[in-house]
């Protein structure tokens, strides 16, 4: 014969249910998922003087300048240093 359970204490029973769902809905509520954020991208125009390294001064807010350099090439199909005065340049903006 099988043992059947028989709830003794309801109360308890429905405050345990009920903390076990606050400390859940909690833990869920406060995590984040981080993932991967695709880099916002805008077209400025090169002007006189301008150097790879100014703009990164200027654009780069965080991390080394030397790596911004390298993805400002890469994103620009840049095979050295060299801008125009007048051309368009794309430019990472990190928030």
């Amino acid at each position: 014969m099988k043992k059947r359970y028989v709830l003794k204490n309801k109360t308890r029973f429905y405050i345990f249910i009920v903390t076990l769902l606050l400390i859940t809905f909690t833990v869920f509520s406060f995590t984040k998922a981080y993932g991967y954020k695709e880099p916002r991208l805008i077209v400025i125009t090169i002007r006189s003087g301008d150097t790879l390294w100014s703009i990164a001064e200027k654009y780069n807010k965080k991390g080394d300048i030397r790596e911004y350099i390298y993805k400002l090439k890469e994103i620009n199909h840049l095979e050295n240093s060299n801008i125009i005065a007048g051309n368009t340049l794309k430019v990472i903006v990190e928030e």
